[in-house]
């Protein structure tokens, strides 16, 4: 069982503080490469290097691949360059990759220029595309056979292969290189060694383009549940594979940037350890809060200088941050539900009239059962604030019937407004090509409190004139 993070982190840290190598090789002896990434998150600088330069070359790869990528690219701009040449060497393909892609043009050339051949073509290759790709997330490397070899070259090829790489299927080509079909491991071990591949092959894999978003690629595995998926261009070609680790990371990376997204700050955050930069992404969100909170503001204004009378709209103003607020949340869940949806690559949930019919009617019973509360209790606390003595608005011609009812109405229009956004934005926003998890969170909050605080104030004006 592994100790606990804690224990860990005071062992390592004590060793340090007493520049004690022996100590420092005890305490990381054993350790997976994740537990001693975790306590490196917690390590200044001058530690991460100490602990760092303490780890075999193999070892100090696999923790540098397993930190957080801010951290990790705190971690890369302290390495030397033959630090970072002997890591990259280490380090599979994608991995590789991935820690090259962080430094300068210049730096990242002469890198690829120091390590083997085969390896720096492979990560220049993986380099060329999206990172955010099939092709920019895949491993190079796999087994792949030609479609007349035997069961028993392919077990030959398994065993070389699988002293440094996971084998989970071999995949069949042609002369050219395209991809024919995949071979499970089980069938490997369940044929003659004389079998030809094939006549045992599956011949309609499931397959990925090189330019697939990761998303998609994601998604491909949910709906097959598979354990790696090829990866081909656009003629056919076997250029790589994807595994289930791969995608692993792909999951935690796509719910992180839209969690990020719908709370009101950007994916961007993940990769910068500057509380500046930090700031500055935040404040790109907050800013049009502070716009539409304000265009809200106006709003009323307008509406007591032309409309209705002071002491109407104090009173009408109690319940708008109860009609803003509760209309907000209403269009959130259904944008949440539409994002989600998107996000697993449901079919239904491309659609959006089924998605419109389905939150259309949830939106009645929600919205009239959310109405007729609030309308009662607007009743109930103007009737309770006239009793002690509070004439707010309520005089002859405006009665707490009158204003329960506007308030009543106001929130059912601005539940049917708001979920109307929930649904609409989302779409609209995918079509555009556009992150659709942006439309969540402080957007649709800003537009709905422009738009609701208009429409109740509206219908009071009917119901009170």
């Amino acid at each position: 069982m592994t100790q606990e993070i804690q224990d860990i982190h005071d062992a390592i840290h004590a060793a340090l503080e007493a520049h004690d190598g022996h100590a420092l090789r005890d305490a990381l002896e054993d350790l997976h490469a994740v537990d001693i990434a975790e306590v490196i998150d917690l390590l200044d600088d001058v530690e991460r290097s100490e602990l760092l330069y303490a780890l075999p070359p193999r070892t100090m790869a696999e923790v540098v691949v397993a930190l957080d990528e801010a951290v990790r690219g705190e971690v890369v701009e302290d390495l030397a360059d033959e630090q970072l040449t002997q890591l990259v060497t280490e380090m599979e393909p994608d991995d590789a990759a991935d820690v090259v892609a962080e430094l300068p043009i210049e730096q990242y050339g002469e890198i690829l220029d120091k390590i083997p051949q085969q390896q720096s073509d492979e990560i220049a290759e993986l380099l060329s595309y999206d990172e955010s790709s099939a092709g920019g997330i895949m491993t190079p490397r796999l087994v792949s056979l030609r479609a007349d070899s035997t069961v028993g070259e392919a077990s030959d090829a398994v065993r070389d292969f699988a002293t440094d790489e996971d084998v989970h299927y071999v995949y069949v080509v042609d002369a050219d290189h395209k991809l024919l079909g995949i071979l499970p491991l089980r069938r490997l071990v369940t044929n003659k060694n004389s079998a030809l591949l094939s006549d045992i092959c599956e011949t309609d894999p499931v397959t990925v383009h090189v330019d697939d978003d990761q998303e998609d690629v994601l998604n491909t595995f949910r709906k097959y549940d598979i354990a790696a998926v090829p990866v081909v261009n656009n003629v056919g070609v076997l250029v790589g594979r994807v595994t289930h680790d791969d995608v692993m990371d792909v999951a935690a990376e796509e719910a992180a940037e839209d969690i990020y997204r719908m709370a009101g700050t950007d994916a961007a955050e993940l990769e910068t350890h500057s509380s500046f930069k930090a700031a500055s992404i935040r404040m790109r969100w907050l800013l049009p809060c502070i716009v539409g909170t304000l265009a809200a503001g106006g709003m009323m204004a307008m509406f007591e200088q032309s409309t209705l009378a002071g002491p109407q709209l104090a009173a009408l103003v109690i319940f708008v941050p109860m009609i803003a607020a509760t209309s907000g949340n209403a269009g959130i869940q259904t944008s949440t539900i539409v994002l989600r949806g998107f996000a697993t690559g449901e079919l239904v949930a491309s659609k959006w009239q089924i998605v419109f019919n389905r939150e259309a009617r949830i939106a009645v019973l929600v919205g009239v059962s959310v109405a007729l509360s609030s309308g009662l209790l607007a009743f109930l606390l103007l009737v309770l604030l006239k009793n002690f003595g509070f004439q707010i608005a309520i005089d002859s011609s405006v009665t707490p019937f009158r204003m329960g009812l506007a308030v009543s109405l106001g929130m059912l229009g601005a539940i049917a407004e708001s979920v109307a956004l929930g649904i609409l934005l989302p779409f609209v926003f995918r079509r555009r090509g556009v992150d659709p998890a942006i439309a969540s969170g402080p957007l649709i909050t800003s537009a709905n409190d422009l738009l609701s605080v208009t429409l109740y104030l509206s219908i009071a004006w009917l119901i009170l004139h």
